[in-house]
């Protein structure tokens, strides 16, 4: 691939996933989260793959967020792809705090991310942007968390739309994964398997293969989404849940 690649919270979870395949593609990536000894390790390990560059940024602060991109860009010598992973989503309870930190993270910090990006997006031949959303954000899904996860992911989903129509004249793609469950070890749906079985058995026999998804699943639809080859494919919002949403995609 030979591309240079930002991904968000890129530590943990799908987002570390896509990083792994990104370099194993040929990219170099920078990652970025919030806590050094998270950081540390995922470099460590990222590093062995390829060229690797690792900053702390805390998504809510967007003079962090833009402090982030350019750092990164200098790293790298340049931005071809920016993956939006970064998520408050692990925020629970009731009142206005996980609202404001999945408007302050999802929405504003998503947003500024890729305004960020843009100057150095424009001056690629391959420029592309893929946000992670959810299914969450098209349908009710039954899940212990905060309704402002899905709030917030569907507002990602009609950011990346509008930047795909404002930006796509300038060679910018702009494109939406949205995963279904996802078991990653250490992940959410490892947590509720063992706290909430009942729950995590509900949604696993929702799937007609009657499984979970993995990461690598969907690591592989972003680097495509990502890569030259998905190039005509612009403004679109892909689900990847093995079947587990039951309406009909016209």
């Amino acid at each position: 691939m030979g591309l240079k690649a930002l991904v968000s919270a890129g530590h943990k979870g799908i987002g570390h996933i896509v990083a792994t395949r990104l370099l194993e593609e040929g990219a170099s990536v920078a990652i970025c989260c919030r806590k050094q000894d998270d950081l540390d390790a995922a470099v460590e390990e990222l590093g062995k793959l390829g060229t690797v560059a690792g900053h702390i940024c805390d998504f809510s602060d967007p003079d962090a967020v833009q402090q982030w991109v350019g750092l990164a860009a200098e790293a790298l010598g340049g931005i071809d792809i920016c993956v939006g992973n970064a998520s408050a989503s692990s925020q629970h309870g009731e009142g206005p705090d996980p609202w404001r930190a999945s408007f302050d993270v999802d929405i504003l910090g998503t947003a500024m991310f890729y305004e960020a990006a843009k100057p150095f997006l424009v001056e690629s031949s391959a420029a592309s942007i893929v946000q992670i959303a959810t299914i969450t954000a098209i349908e009710h899904h039954d899940v212990p968390i905060n309704p402002s996860y899905g709030a917030s992911k569907a507002a990602t989903i009609n950011l990346v739309a509008q930047l795909a129509q404002r930006w796509g004249g300038e060679g910018i793609r702009a494109n939406t994964v949205s995963p279904g469950p996802i078991l990653i070890e250490n992940g959410r749906w490892d947590d509720i398997r063992d706290r909430r079985p009942d729950i995590y058995e509900k949604d696993r026999l929702m799937h007609p293969s009657e499984r979970m998804g993995t990461g690598d699943e969907v690591a592989d639809v972003i680097t495509f989404l990502a890569s030259p080859r998905a190039s005509w494919m612009n403004g679109a919002n892909v689900i990847v849940d093995g079947g587990y949403t039951k309406r009909v995609g016209f």
